[in-house]
């Protein structure tokens, strides 16, 4: 043991009571007589039990102190593949290319050193050009959810001063509504089909005016085609490439509020360096001639952070998904060895993987690993998933402040039911936020990270950001993850639920208060309450009940909410189900009955589905 973690040791044990330290000398003499197998000290942050799970040696050597783009570009072969996208293929050569050329077209058009992008866009090839240009260059890409309302997307620009704008031509008619109410200077338009050949582009543009979704872009100077615009770059600029500082921002993402009021998290380069050394280290099979699926929206870190630069890095292939929906995994078989994904995809494999082709399930039989993070997983679902695929699933687990990924499980000590270990050369402990102690094993507290890839804070919100990055007795900066959990001996996270309430709607995390704190501002709301009810399709909902102040009629109410919440609120934080009763039950302590609501909830959808059913029957007779 290192002498700086016996000073701490015995620091530790000094605070602990009489009763405590009887305890623990007990555990020890027990263990130094053998008499039972279990850590070394009591302590996940001293004993430290994941080590033995690591690699010895790296996947790759990843130097510090470089930026997103050098790290990417440090490729031993630039003509391997480097991303896949609707059937067509660009090498790491062609990557680097398009980058060049992209990064000189915004010089050329004003945007400089330090500059924020807001970035509303999918996953597309040309995704990745613009994330990794702007950061040559040494400007901020911000990302945000691409169903966010109007009011979100101007106060996101209001914010960050943005001037320059990547926007996916769906969101045109939000953006041209806030624009004259911006600085906006330029909005680059970007299509999901731009990079495909012509023939697939106008088969996607016929396929839009039929369904009446074709968007023009507006014939003004502000707006321009993203895919001409990258024709004006040249890539042999000479252009300077930013340098290295771990104290200067470079992406800012949106948080799901799932810590209060939804915030933006403002990262460096050194996150998602330090992102890579680590997962470096892990078991999952990553490098050469490897290839990921990417069936996570670009506005999260889980997937900016592990599914695109981090596989990237390494060498590896990235398969973008254009959209997440339930079956991404399924359609794209055949063209992963490992794949990025919710929960949700892999329940959808599950149902639908006797119904694959010979052919496909041959192709599926190169799949090396799926990993699994955003929600929950049994460990009864997840034996039958290793059993069905015949392949290991390995859950995972994070959040945006910590660049995404804070732990995952090792492929070879796979434990159900855990979301894994702690990353290379990082710590994971549970705390007692009551007493400000850590916790032994076994011990359920706040789950915090002594993570290198914490975020630089809030933006413009230095008070919430001191709430998640907390000094503990070891002089170190902690990142408070707000879920309750515990470590066990040998290393491995269980998660015991949310210190705050957060409701999972197909991978997205939604909190419960942002919904409340919305409707409660209408004027005919007394109470509301936000659970989470089980939904066929998108497993989780919200559902909210509400109490009326006096005089108001139910129906012109419910109406009134509804408006409010399509208006304020993001397409996937609309409540699927509003419940307008005279009282809302309590615990003994005087609290919202929570649990209650939630089974209420449940009986009250199923009871719709069944009326639902029972009206087809009757109009097929």
């Amino acid at each position: 043991m290192e002498k700086e973690d016996l000073i701490l040791l015995k620091e530790k044990i000094s605070k602990l009571s009489e009763e405590e330290q009887k305890l623990r000398n007990l555990h020890l003499k027990k263990l130094a007589n053998g008499e039972l197998q279990g850590p070394a000290v009591g302590y996940p942050s001293i004993d430290k039990p994941w080590l033995k799970f690591y690699r010895e040696q790296p996947v790759k050597n990843i130097e510090s102190n470089q930026t997103i783009y050098q790290m990417v570009f440090n490729q031993e072969n630039a003509d391997v593949e480097a991303i896949g996208y609707l059937g067509e293929n660009w090498t790491f050569k062609k990557l680097k290319e398009e980058v060049d050329k992209c990064a000189d077209a915004f010089v050329k058009d004003g945007i400089r050193f330090g500059d924020t992008v807001l970035m509303g866009v999918s996953n597309t090839p040309e995704t990745v050009v613009s994330l990794l240009a702007i950061n040559k260059i040494g400007a901020v890409s911000k990302w945000f959810d691409l169903r966010a309302n109007e009011r979100d997307i101007e106060m996101y620009l209001k914010n960050s001063n943005c001037k320059y704008m990547v926007s996916f031509d769906i969101i045109l008619p939000k953006v041209k509504n806030v624009i004259d109410k911006t600085d906006l200077k330029r909005v680059y338009v970007m299509s999901p089909v731009g990079t495909l050949n012509i023939f697939k582009q106008k088969l996607y543009n016929l396929k839009q005016k039929i369904t009446k979704e074709y968007i023009d872009i507006p014939k003004d100077e502000r707006y321009i085609d993203f895919t001409k615009f990258i024709k004006t770059g040249d890539k042999n600029s000479e252009i300077e490439v930013a340098k290295f500082d771990k104290n200067k921002p470079s992406i800012m993402i949106q948080s799901s509020g799932t810590t209060g009021k939804p915030k933006t998290i403002v990262h460096s380069d050194n996150s998602a360096i330090e992102a890579v050394k680590a997962l470096s280290y892990s078991d999952l099979p990553l490098g050469k001639n490897k290839s990921a699926l990417v069936a996570l929206p670009p506005w999260i870190a889980y997937c900016l952070g592990e599914a695109i630069i981090y596989p990237l890095a390494l060498g590896s292939k990235v398969e973008l998904c254009p959209n997440f929906e339930p079956d991404s995994v399924v359609k794209n078989i055949g063209k992963f060895t490992i794949s990025f994904a919710a929960p949700f995809h892999y329940r959808y494999l599950k149902e639908h993987f006797n119904n694959l082709t010979q052919d496909q399930k041959e192709k599926f039989k190169k799949v090396e690993c799926l990993i699994s993070g955003g929600d929950k997983v049994t460990v009864e679902e997840n034996k039958e998933w290793e059993n069905i695929f015949d392949t290991v699933v390995v859950n995972g687990y994070g959040n945006n402040e910590g660049w995404g990924a804070l732990s995952v499980n090792p492929t070879k000590a796979n434990k159900y039911g855990t979301v894994g270990i702690a990353k290379y050369n990082e710590i994971v402990s549970s705390y007692d936020t009551d007493s400000e102690k850590e916790l032994g094993y076994g011990e359920v507290g706040e789950i915090c990270s002594l993570a290198n890839t914490q975020f630089l804070g809030y933006e413009n919100n230095a008070e919430a950001t001191l709430e998640v990055k907390k000094m503990h007795e070891d002089g170190k900066i902690w990142l408070h993850t707000g879920d309750l959990g515990y470590i066990d001996d040998q290393g491995y996270i269980h998660l015991e639920g949310r210190a705050r309430r957060v409701i999972v709607r197909l991978g997205f995390k939604i909190s419960a208060y942002t919904i409340e704190d919305n409707i409660s501002q209408n004027e005919c709301v007394k109470e509301c309450v936000a659970v989470a009810v089980k939904d066929s399709y998108e497993e989780h909902v919200p559902m909210v009940y509400i109490t009326l102040k006096e005089n108001y009629d139910t129906e012109v109410a419910e109406q009134l909410i509804l408006e409010r919440c399509k208006m304020t609120l993001k397409e996937y934080e609309i409540p699927k189900y509003i419940k307008i009763v005279e009282s809302l039950p309590y615990t003994q302590n005087g609290k919202y009955d929570f649990r209650k609501l939630e089974l209420l909830g449940n009986e009250y959808v199923d009871l719709k589905q069944k009326e639902n059913s029972k009206e087809k029957i009757m109009i097929r007779k």
